[in-house]
């Protein structure tokens, strides 16, 4: 672990067991040690703060899940920093200048997604390489709208960074080529879904929200653009194999009810976005829609098949509600 007595010249003895206490203080100088050191400035215990957990950052110690966030963060913030310092952020009045537009068209291309802005200690800056006379800008431009589900910071890395899938060439470098730019099209639409999943669960019996005391009969996830419509995603991530569990054999069951929920890249929180319950009366299935978003509640009835499983039902039952 990298030592701190040489640089501040504390003693090695002392330097241990203030290494020691500041760790198990998160990381942070305890206030009753802090009248021993009383000469030293507050830059300079920050200093050694921040060195002794990097030190065990380094050396692959558990420091926990929010301190480990603290120091990503401030990585990403330092390296931010230094692409406004280097040019490769810059104001919006010198993007406005460079692009030849007024903030109000501004405007426009951040709301459609044609390009996106980076906030660094506050202050909003955004990427030259959006700027860039020498780039096909119209092509670029379509190419941040598939981008758009990922972080800012994730696009402009997409753009700027060789990828082995495009041959080890860079986006930026696929805008001139015809054929280059439909292949970089379908690579940027798969990179971008993978930054929102859809998942269907389905349980049996009659809810209203999912139950939390039981695990589902069946649960199925794709990673999908969230921007396409509800339903469309639900469908697919019912018949994109290889993200469903359990495998089977499933049992028979006449009445469940199916949740979609969505879920983005870093947020361990899943978004609820609907509810339908499926039941068999007879020889027909009667839906019950209770909750989806931009949809009305209703209830209507298609005929079941012979024969089917639930999830063969539930996969009609959604192609139904596409129509």
């Amino acid at each position: 672990m990298r030592r701190i007595d040489n640089e501040f010249d504390i003693p090695q003895f002392v330097a241990s067991s203030l290494v020691r206490k500041i760790a198990a203080n998160k990381f942070r100088l305890p206030a009753a040690d802090r009248t021993k050191f009383e000469q030293l400035p507050d830059e300079v215990i920050a200093r050694i703060e921040h060195i002794v957990r990097d030190a065990y950052l380094e050396a692959g110690e558990d420091v926990g899940g929010e301190i480990l966030r603290e120091h990503l963060w401030q990585q990403a913030s330092d390296a931010r920093r230094a692409m406004i310092a280097n040019g490769e952020l810059i104001s919006e009045d010198l993007f406005c200048e460079r692009l030849g537009i007024a903030q109000r068209r501004l405007g426009k291309l951040l709301a459609d997604g044609s390009v996106f802005s980076m906030v660094v200690d506050d202050v909003t800056y955004y990427p030259a390489l959006l700027a860039d006379a020498e780039l096909d800008r119209k092509r670029l431009q379509a190419i941040c709208r598939i981008l758009v589900p990922a972080p800012a910071g994730c696009r402009l890395h997409f753009l700027s960074s060789s990828r082995g899938s495009l041959g080890g060439r860079s986006p930026v470098e696929m805008l001139d080529n015809v054929d280059d730019f439909k292949r970089l099209r379908q690579a940027a639409a798969a990179w971008a879904a993978e930054y929102s999943r859809t998942a269907v669960k389905m349980y049996e019996g009659e809810h209203q929200t999912e139950p939390k005391d039981h695990e589902p009969l069946y649960t199925a996830i794709a990673e999908i653009d969230p921007r396409k419509p509800l339903w469309e995603r639900a469908s697919e991530a019912l018949h994109v194999h290889g993200h469903e569990w359990p495998l089977g054999p499933y049992p028979e069951s006449r009445k469940i009810t199916l949740f979609v929920e969505r879920q983005t890249a870093g947020d361990t929180t899943p978004i609820p976005e609907a509810c339908v319950q499926i039941l068999v009366v007879g020889e027909l299935i009667r839906i019950r829609i209770v909750a989806a978003p931009g949809t009305t509640l209703q209830s209507e009835t298609v005929p079941a098949g012979k024969h089917e499983s639930f999830i063969d039902r539930a996969k009609r039952v959604v192609a139904q509600l596409i129509k």
